[in-house]
């Protein structure tokens, strides 16, 4: 018998022939990837108007109103939606002129898809003429969903010039909400958006009130809700049901479903027959909701009416009890309030008044 001989074949990989096919087959593989990888990149490459687009947007660099940086702002105005997201990659660039050139642009063209980034550049940009191009753009652009940072902005912003900016931007919110609710704008008495709900507007009419729940798509009206004019109002920061409306003369008042029906929360506010009590701002905190702020005063005279300010009032049980943390000088009328940590700011013409908070 013969035995047949049995082999084991164990590769050694530190031949040198061994480990050139190793590095081969490895090499094919990364040129394989490598030919992916470029093929994948050039399935989706930039269209001639992206190109185009990109173009007129580096001419928003230049400081300057040139011709060239003129007649491309013009183009860009016209590309309209399309010159959108680059505009929006340069309002994050390192360039501070262009950033600032790109927000003015998203103004001009006013699209609602540019509303969150320019609500970025407000809050966050390091140059004031940035934030200020920025508020002003937010006026333009048809989406209610920007009033409540114009509204912190208004206040909040260490330069008057984007404090200023913001506030004329919220006066041409006014004006477009009035003509989303199809009321006449001088009859638009008050209006809130709900900050956990940007889609929730409420206007205030007469005693009428008008909801939306899709961004001023549609509206629905409730007749003779309220319980007289309104003359502030502020929706809760957590719970776009719960409403605070100062009414003309009859202190606050309270809802929490909605607008339909409301409750006097009067408890320590300066109301009382004969008393033309005034609320001229309202704000809820932002980080708890049953702590509410007024700014209040009173009405003296008849054929001339003196506003004399009664105070800042705080309410940390939603509404049921107030108490005052502060004197504004009588002539002060506070139009905008806001809460930023354990302080609390108020507007009073070109003033910003601050109070801290025990």
């Amino acid at each position: 018998m013969v035995n047949n001989p049995t082999y084991s074949f164990k590769p050694s990989f530190n031949a040198p022939h061994h480990r050139l096919v190793l590095w081969t087959i490895l090499g094919l593989g990364l040129a394989m990837i490598a030919a992916i990888v470029a093929l994948s990149a050039s399935a989706n490459p930039p269209s001639a108007a992206e190109v185009r687009v990109q173009g007129l947007v580096n001419q928003l660099q230049e400081p300057r109103l040139t011709a060239q940086r003129h007649a491309a702002q013009q183009e860009l105005e016209s590309a309209g939606e399309q010159a959108v997201p680059a505009l929006l990659v340069a309002l994050r660039s390192n360039n501070p002129v262009l950033r600032q050139n790109a927000a003015d642009m998203l103004g001009f063209i006013a699209s609602p898809g540019s509303t969150s980034g320019l609500e970025y550049a407000l809050a966050n940009d390091v140059d004031f003429t940035v934030r200020r191009n920025a508020a002003y753009a937010l006026g333009e652009v048809n989406d209610f969903a920007a009033v409540p940072n114009l509204e912190r902005a208004s206040v909040l912003d260490t330069s008057s010039q984007v404090r200023q900016a913001a506030q004329d931007s919220l006066a041409r919110m006014h004006t477009r909400i009035a003509l989303s609710a199809g009321i006449n704008d001088q009859n638009l008495n008050a209006y809130a958006v709900a900050p956990s709900s940007v889609d929730t507007v409420y206007a205030a009419t007469g005693r009428d009130l008008k909801q939306t729940t899709d961004g001023g798509k549609s509206w629905d009206t409730f007749k003779s809700a309220l319980p007289s004019i309104t003359d502030q109002s502020a929706v809760s920061s957590n719970d776009p049901q719960t409403l605070y409306a100062g009414v003309n003369s009859l202190g606050l008042y309270k809802s929490v479903d909605g607008g339909r029906t409301w409750a006097a929360m009067n408890n320590g506010l300066p109301t009382g027959a004969g008393v033309q009590t005034v609320i001229s701002a309202i704000t809820v905190d932002p980080t708890n909701s049953e702590t509410v702020y007024l700014a209040t005063g009173v009405a003296l005279g008849t054929s001339e009416v003196q506003f004399v300010s009664t105070g800042i009032m705080r309410s940390t049980d939603g509404g049921a009890t107030w108490n005052l943390i502060g004197s504004p000088k009588q002539a002060q009328r506070v139009t905008q309030l806001l809460v930023k940590g354990n302080q609390i700011y108020a507007l009073a013409g070109n003033q910003v008044l601050m109070y801290r908070l025990s």
